[in-house]
């Protein structure tokens, strides 16, 4: 035992025990790797880029998804707490904005807004969010208007530079689909026009005149050209009329109207109320723009005229007409036929004429005269005319519900389609009172019906109507084809509505040849 005053032993240190001595750097060490540690921490929680971000693959919607940005998901964990600033997030997580072109800009061809295109990236606590691109077919699919959408209170947008403005795509007239729009064609001038007042003569000893302007004469004027006077005519011009236009030739000094050059005149029109009288007068090179002649409400004399090399036809609305002894032939007309009439009851004369030879739109009538009153019905007097027919009929008598009446006599009509074609929107019982006789009536194209066929029977006569047909010729003199009523006839055959017999066995004397 020791005393009191002795001090104790200190054992002598192990080799397994040590003694940590901390001096100020030591500890100022320690800190500084602390620290660190924290700070790592910290950025490995809150500096983790957006999912999917590490590997550069973004997440894809189908068409029709509408991301959710009020609702965050079970990924996406938001500070809730309200930011005074915006935080800016290392530049390393925020992809680049991706461009939209112009052509996936919706527009509002179906009655919607188009939606406002991302201008920034949204970003907040770290957390990358790009706004959805809405395609045309999101707009389009959706019966009503897509709603706005509006980035939760805690979502702050990222200052970018303003984006240019995106033009305004139209939806017809400037698309890449669409072709250009036409030029509107430039405002028409006003047409020179030479106007004719009081009576006008055109002489012999003047002769030739030429037109190279459009001539007009005035109601109650009256232009009178003598025998032999010839009328140039420059390309494109017309002559119309409300007044008065007698041309009246003699025989050996006929009045020409011809072309001053290689290209077409216009025609002759007559306007309601005036007169047109041509007399022992030539007609050539006119009809640039299909008619040659027309008249509408007024009156039309023909008589002794050549109508040959012309590229229009005749026509006469609600008007007198009146054509004797007159030529049309070797003419170009692109649609009606070659003299086509219509009328609000009244009479129509056709006498002497030779009409044939024209090139026809396909069916056309050689003549046709239609009927389009229903209070009053038309006369018409059809006497020793040669017509010619091309694949059409030779002659149309057509009426809406009134009778036609009056004679069509000492006719031939040759070749086309059809001899005589008597039409009727109404069947009229007993029939039309029509003195059809000493008609010449053959070679029309047969139907493609066999005995047609084998024996070259052709249709000479079809009605819609009971007319009576007697005493015509049909080509043979056995007389017509009709199957329930005359199967040994070998003439051109008649239709079901049409009395023949008694048929004449010759051509008839009062009849023209070709």
């Amino acid at each position: 035992m020791s005393s009191p005053d002795q001090l104790p032993v200190e054992p002598e240190p192990s080799d397994k025990s040590f003694t940590l001595r901390l001096n100020r750097d030591s500890l100022i060490l320690l800190g500084a790797v602390g620290f660190l540690g924290v700070a790592i921490l910290l950025a490995a929680v809150f500096g983790s880029p957006a999912p999917n971000s590490a590997s550069g693959s973004t997440p894809t919607t189908t068409t029709g998804e509408v991301a959710n940005l009020t609702t965050p998901t079970t990924n996406q964990a938001i500070d809730e707490t309200p930011l005074s600033e915006p935080t800016e997030p290392p530049a390393t997580s925020l992809p680049e904005p991706t461009p939209i072109p112009i052509a996936q800009a919706p527009t509002a061809a179906v009655g919607y807004p188009a939606p406002e295109l991302p201008t920034a990236i949204l970003s907040a606590n770290g957390i990358t969010i790009t706004p959805p691109v809405f395609a045309p077919t999101v707009v389009i699919a959706t019966a009503e208007p897509q709603p706005t959408l509006e980035p939760p209170a805690t979502i702050v947008p990222v200052a970018t530079p303003e984006p240019a403005p995106i033009p305004t795509v139209p939806l017809v007239a400037n698309s890449a689909n669409s072709p250009p729009p036409t030029p509107r064609p430039p405002r028409p001038t006003s047409v020179p026009l030479t106007i004719l007042r009081g009576t006008n003569y055109w002489t012999l000893a003047k002769s030739p005149y030429t037109i190279e302007r459009n001539l007009a004469i005035a109601p109650g004027a009256a232009l009178i050209i003598e025998p032999g006077v010839e009328v140039r005519i420059a390309p494109g011009i017309a002559i119309s009329t409300e007044g008065k236009l007698y041309a009246l030739g003699k025989p050996g000094q006929p009045v020409r109207f011809i072309a001053s050059g290689t290209q077409r005149w216009d025609g002759i029109f007559g306007r309601p109320g005036s007169e047109i009288i041509l007399e022992q007068s030539e007609i050539h090179g006119g009809g640039a723009g299909g008619t040659l002649i027309m008249v509408e409400g007024a009156t039309l004399g023909l008589r002794n005229v050549k109508i040959s090399d012309n590229g229009g036809h005749i026509r006469s609305e609600f008007s007198r007409l009146e054509v004797r002894d007159s030529e049309i032939s070797g003419n170009d007309m692109p649609y009606g036929a070659a003299l086509e009439a219509t009328f609000s009851g009244g009479l129509a004369t056709i006498i002497g004429n030779r009409i044939g030879g024209n090139r026809l739109a396909p069916g056309a009538p050689q003549v046709l005269l239609h009927n389009e009153s229903d209070f009053e019905g038309l006369r018409v007097d059809v006497q020793r005319n040669l017509l010619i027919g091309q694949d059409g009929p030779d002659l149309t008598l057509s009426t809406t519900t009134t009778p036609l009446s009056g004679n069509v006599l000492c006719n031939a009509l040759l070749n086309g389609s059809n001899g005589l074609s008597v039409r009727s929107e109404t069947v009229q019982v007993p029939g039309f009172p029509l003195n059809i006789r000493d008609n010449a009536i053959d070679d029309h194209i047969p139907p493609i019906i066999p005995v047609y066929l084998k024996y070259g029977i052709g249709r000479g006569a079809t009605s819609e109507v009971q007319i009576d047909m007697r005493n015509n010729w049909w080509g043979k003199s056995n007389g017509p084809y009709e199957p329930d009523r005359w199967a040994d006839g070998r003439g051109d055959s008649v239709g079901e509505n049409i009395s023949f017999d008694p048929w004449l066995p010759d051509w008839p004397s009062c009849t023209p040849r070709p």
